[in-house]
């Protein structure tokens, strides 16, 4: 990891990690449930594969996935050797990575779609693009690799978060403003929920995966407004992040409400 990287958000703890630059929510169905029973499945066929390269390349033919026009983003790689790591299983991870099990050290990324090189340096705009306090706080709160590997790659998303925090405090946040308070915990819990809940996603948005790769083959398109009376709001930046469509001035009031109760009870558990 180069010095540009002092917090690793690939893999945090025993529950936490992402795999969204591989990606494990570029599929038709991304549920927690779905997502949870593709990877165990693979991390158990996995495991009696044989390390040589006829057998990793007969498990990426068998389990290579929904084919990519299917996929939310179809020229963005949904990788097959995507599984469940750790001690218990309770984390997404690279199969072929050489402190996976079975692997004995050797690291057989280089038959990845990607190959080794880039697997072993990659690292996702969050990390240069999202301030060290801001990921600080992600990994000391968020609790699962479901969600933070939804929310951690949103850049632009976080930070406008925790700018409109900041704004209403009067001052910058810290890792202990979030760790200390219970409810500002769950409140910002509830805000990465909304990646995969978000009421006002427009119709035609590929779901909660984001496409956060540089190179501006899939652009995330303005808030989408049916009708031109609607009116502009402060939360417009948020509402573009969410992939946000609104049909009436009641529907995108309805959504600056819900986001207002819930900066509210961010800034009232800190202060």
């Amino acid at each position: 990891m180069d010095n540009d990287h002092t917090i690793y958000l690939c893999q945090v703890n025993e529950t936490v990690s992402c795999g969204a630059c591989c990606g494990l929510y570029n599929l038709p169905d991304v549920s927690r449930n779905k997502l949870e029973t593709i990877l165990s499945s693979r991390t158990k066929a996995f495991a009696s594969v044989p390390r040589t390269e006829d057998g990793i390349f007969e498990f990426h033919r068998r389990h290579k996935g929904p084919h990519r026009l299917t996929r939310p983003f179809p020229g963005f790689h949904h990788c097959p050797f995507l599984g469940l790591i750790g001690t218990e299983n309770s984390r997404v991870g690279c199969l072929l990575h050489p402190t996976a099990d079975g692997n004995g050290g050797a690291d057989y990324r280089s038959l990845s779609w990607y190959g080794e090189q880039a697997c072993r340096t990659y690292f996702c705009p969050a990390t240069h693009n999202l301030p060290a306090n801001y990921q600080s706080i992600l990994v000391k709160t968020i609790e699962n690799w479901y969600i933070f590997g939804l929310i951690v790659t949103e850049y632009a998303l976080l930070n406008a978060y925790f700018k409109e925090v900041e704004i209403r405090l009067g001052r910058p946040v810290s890792v202990r403003d979030f760790t200390e308070n219970t409810g500002a915990k769950d409140a910002l819990r509830e805000f990465a929920e909304l990646k995969n809940s978000w009421p006002y996603r427009r119709s035609e948005c590929p779901g909660p995966c984001n496409f956060f790769f540089e190179n501006g083959l899939y652009p995330r398109p303005d808030v989408k407004r049916t009708d031109p009376g609607i009116h502009s709001s402060s939360y417009e930046k948020l509402f573009r992040e969410l992939d946000s469509g609104f049909s009436s001035t009641k529907e995108i009031t309805a959504a600056e409400h819900l986001l207002d109760k819930l900066f509210s009870k961010t800034v009232d558990a800190i202060v």
